[in-house]
């Protein structure tokens, strides 16, 4: 299997290169549908191309075998993203021996493998990476995560929702049966154990979920002001569709160095959508949420969906919007001081808010 392995992606490694020449150059170019079966054979296995099927193409006596076509049959799955205004499109192939895949969900939804987990206490964030292979489609609202259990079966830890590696790729609750990806995902700082075992489930999404080490990752402009609690903005990505629905991702930070915070009143966090010109449009608000956040640039998260549509339900236009949190306050207690409960001031640390561009 090692051979077959090293022939795969060397042969999808040569194609991509193909791929990739093909999209810097961008020329165009006059080819003939070609009638020809390609038969492959590997590993003692015959694997066979109908041309009734895919279209192969004749170029200046070169045939040119579809991509997507020749690597799923031989297992491995295939994206391709979209060029956007500011890089090129983008080709992602993995391929996988099942037998790399043996953690499982108890209900048949993903394999896992190749697993790779950092404990860290120092500066670097703590971080599970792997492989995760799709046996069955995960419904819209469930998350893959990973506990990290001791010896005894305990759970010391649960990761966020494991994500793409690359952040090219399509989102995991886009993936189909069969698919295949490398993912990455950070779980709570702990002290390394003697021994661990990692359990993997696909649970039901929240309406605020778990990150941490996400300080990196917030886009905007400012400084951490609030202590321990910022909340700050983000989004999935900077454009969006006009007439689409634009997610709005609403974060509380604990920067704390030494503690979690348990909030024990409701949080509710609104979110102000300006134009161009800072006339306010409209007022979003998240779920609430009551709870631990973890030390260490522990957050949760939520999204909102912002409609496109200001506070009258009249659909914006195409251009450049703003959005920023509205400040707030918190209650609850560290989590070692159980006895004190505390008022948090969020000052919100993005003070530039974040851009939103509708296109």
């Amino acid at each position: 299997m090692t051979i077959i392995k090293k022939f795969l992606l060397g042969l999808i490694c040569g194609m991509a290169i193909l791929v990739f020449t093909a999209a810097a150059v961008s020329e165009e170019v006059r080819a003939k549908l070609t009638p020809v079966y390609v038969n492959f054979h590997v590993g003692g296995e015959d694997h066979t191309l109908a041309s009734e099927d895919t279209k192969i193409l004749n170029y200046k006596g070169s045939l040119y075998v579809p991509l997507r076509s020749f690597s799923n049959e031989l297992g491995a799955s295939v994206y391709y993203t979209a060029p956007t205004s500011s890089d090129r499109a983008q080709v992602n192939i993995y391929y996988e021996d099942d037998r790399d895949l043996a953690l499982k969900d108890k209900d048949g939804y993903v394999s896992l493998g190749n697993l790779n987990v950092r404990f860290a206490l120092d500066d670097d964030m703590p971080e599970i990476k792997g492989t995760v292979k799709i046996d069955k489609v995960i419904p819209k609202d469930r998350d893959i995560v990973l506990s990290i259990l001791d010896s005894k079966g305990n759970t010391l830890g649960v990761s966020s929702a494991i994500e793409p590696y690359d952040p090219y790729h399509v989102p995991i609750s886009q993936l189909q049966q069969g698919d295949t990806i490398n993912f990455r995902t950070s779980f709570p700082y702990m002290a390394t154990p003697d021994k661990y075992t990692l359990k993997v489930d696909v649970v039901k999404k929240p309406d605020w979920s778990y990150s941490q080490g996400y300080v990196g990752s917030v886009t905007g402009a400012g400084g951490f002001y609030g202590y321990p609690l910022n909340p700050a903005l983000h989004h999935t990505n900077y454009e969006s569709k006009l007439g689409g629905t634009t997610p709005i991702v609403v974060n509380v930070i604990n920067i704390g160095q030494e503690d979690s915070v348990i909030l024990t009143k409701p949080l509710t966090l609104s979110v102000e959508i300006s134009d161009s010109n800072g006339k306010l449009l409209r007022t979003l608000t998240t779920k609430p949420f009551t709870g631990e956040i973890l030390w260490r640039y522990g957050s949760i998260r939520t999204t909102i969906p912002w409609d496109q549509k200001d506070s009258s339900g009249k659909k914006v236009a195409k251009g450049e919007y703003h959005a920023k949190i509205v400040t707030t306050d918190a209650e609850g207690y560290y989590k070692n001081n159980p006895d004190k409960i505390i008022k948090f001031d969020l000052l919100y640390s993005m003070q530039a808010g974040i851009p939103l561009l509708l296109e």
